[in-house]
């Protein structure tokens, strides 16, 4: 038994992972005016062989350096786009279609997918995309990407039993196979009959695949609820967390809210294994990275999720090659790496961290907030169930303004008294909770009123404390109070009294200057560096105004004093 050499473009055999994007490149680049179609898609071992020959062993040019399960042809995981034009299929990328092509790869690129290129990055086969993150040496001994469907497994499965040749790689777990006769009848017709070593560790690590998905998909299960249809909800009405239009998405044609309301819990996990799960590549990731990717997949979508995973790796101030991730939403090679070599543990916890200050700041936090962050605090408390994993750790630490721009987002008034009295905090914390103040002026909202606050406790405190080395002789010059000296005593004395004219005619000049027909260099320095001036001179403004209230509240503690 022998597979085809015959040309394939059928792009429904296609892993389930690429054949979407596939369809969506093409449906996107048509209309755009690029008349691409899918010239191959699938390849058996066979036709590649006979690719392989051409040049070598037979006559024409090499077209492939790839030989037999080397190309990801083989695995359905790539696929060949050629223009299509007045019926003639064209390889042409000089002039006008050279844009074409580009385009392709851009779309590609954006779609999880690449061109490929040599290891000096140039391109080396225009047509040829295929799905970032893969290897042929995986692929021979069976690690699929996830969420293999049962069309993809069987053609796989089938062309394997097809293939004469040496290299074929074990078949899919997915595959349908006949179920197992009784062992002792077997053991009566044939004593030798035992189960190859590829076929046992294929069903283990098939179970320890689908083990590993139910785990994680529990937690989904528990915080994902019944039918609900909240007006405010983008998604229109939701059953078991999948939205109207998810649904819609799904089946390939409108749903109604009653159709989202018969969901069946059996569909309901198809669609997150699918969409979310096996988009994100979780079954690859450690676990407990992969539960917190796969939970802010549900929540923001496959793209997102991706981007905030390479933003908590950046935090980290961690590195591939020398370079921060590109925060694109693709899970590439790099990523993919970097969430199997960095601590599991640690490189979690910085995504909630991201997660949890993006929700905050979300426009419908007031409504759902308080939900939003049970579901997040269990999250937390759930992933420290799981495996903590190995790999590398940040090795360099946050600096005292990180920390207290991190405690002033989430600061509990309670613990304001006990911050403000650490050694060498106060002044920090004072100069952030100002700039938040002037960045938020006119706007109530809760960081606002912890930066607000902290002024208060801050001049509140002043008024508490001695101010060492004061003279309170009348004679003698008052000391500095603790806003004034909020950069030292040399530079608080300079500026005592001038930083609110400073602030106030700087501003005035920034803003009215260029405006008047005035000519010259500091006209143009005003006019390229005007945000940040206004943002300093702001700042200057208010730092006066707080130290004469400072003033004032020192002025008053001495009359009651004496």
């Amino acid at each position: 038994m022998s597979n085809t050499t015959a040309r394939d473009a059928d792009i429904m055999r296609l892993h389930p992972t690429i054949r979407d994007k596939v369809a969506k490149i093409q449906k996107d680049l048509q209309a755009e005016g690029a008349p691409f179609e899918v010239f191959e898609a699938f390849r058996t071992p066979e036709r590649q062989a006979v690719l392989f020959a051409q040049g070598r062993t037979k006559g024409g040019p090499k077209v492939t350096w790839a030989m037999p399960w080397e190309s990801m042809h083989q695995y359905g995981l790539a696929v060949d786009f050629v223009l299509r034009i007045n019926g003639n299929w064209s390889w042409d990328d000089t002039g006008e279609r050279g844009a074409f092509w580009a385009r392709m790869h851009e779309l590609a690129k954006s779609s999880g997918m690449t061109p490929l290129f040599n290891r000096a990055g140039k391109l080396i086969e225009t047509p040829h995309i295929q799905l970032i993150g893969i290897n042929s040496t995986d692929l021979a001994v069976g690690r699929y990407p996830e969420g293999g469907d049962e069309a993809w497994a069987e053609y796989m499965a089938e062309i394997i039993d097809g293939w004469d040749g040496p290299g074929a790689p074990p078949k899919p777990s997915g595959a349908i196979m006949r179920p197992a006769l009784s062992q002792s009848d077997i053991a009566d017709m044939e004593t030798t009959a035992i189960p190859s070593r590829e076929e046992t560790n294929g069903i283990s690590a098939n179970a320890e695949t689908e083990s590993k998905f139910q785990r994680l998909h529990q937690f989904i299960k528990d915080w994902e609820g019944e039918f609900s249809y909240n007006p405010r909800d983008n998604g229109g009405a939701t059953n078991m967390g999948i939205t109207q239009a998810t649904l819609a998405a799904w089946r390939n044609h409108e749903v109604s809210v009653e159709d989202v309301k018969s969901l069946t819990r059996e569909e309901a996990d198809k669609i997150f294994r699918s969409n979310y799960y096996s988009a994100c590549r979780c079954g690859e990731l450690p676990e407990r990275i992969a539960m917190v990717v796969y939970n802010g997949a549900v929540l923001h979508g496959p793209k997102r999720s991706i981007e905030l995973l390479q933003r908590a790796f950046n935090e980290l101030k961690l590195r591939v090659d020398g370079k921060p991730l590109d925060e694109d939403g693709s899970l590439g090679r790099f990523t993919l790496a970097a969430a199997k070599q960095t601590n599991a543990s640690v490189l979690a916890d910085s995504y909630m961290d991201i997660q949890e200050t993006q929700l905050r700041q979300h426009e419908d936090f007031d409504a759902f907030g308080k939900g939003w962050l049970n579901r997040l605090g269990a999250l937390r408390e759930f992933v420290n169930t799981l495996p903590k994993g190995a790999g590398a750790r940040p090795s360099t630490g946050m600096s005292v303004t990180d920390r207290i721009k991190d405690r002033l987002q989430d600061l509990d008034l309670g613990d304001l008294d006990k911050l403000v009295t650490r050694d060498g905090e106060a002044q920090v914390l004072l100069g952030t909770a100002l700039k938040e103040i002037l960045k938020e002026e006119g706007n109530d909202s809760a960081r606002t009123r912890i930066a607000k606050r902290v002024v208060t406790v801050l001049a509140e405190q002043a008024t508490a404390k001695k101010l060492s080395g004061a003279n309170t002789t009348a004679s003698s010059v008052p000391p500095l109070t603790p806003v004034n000296a909020a950069l030292g005593q040399t530079i608080g004395r300079m500026l005592n009294g001038k930083k609110s004219v400073i602030g106030i005619v700087g501003l005035l000049a920034t803003v009215i200057v260029p405006h008047i027909g005035l000519t010259g260099s500091l006209v143009t320095f005003l006019v390229n560096n005007s945000t940040e001036l206004l943002t300093i001179l702001a700042t200057f403004t208010g730092w006066g105004f707080l130290g004469k209230i400072d003033k004032a509240i020192w002025a008053v503690k001495q009359e009651v004093q004496t």
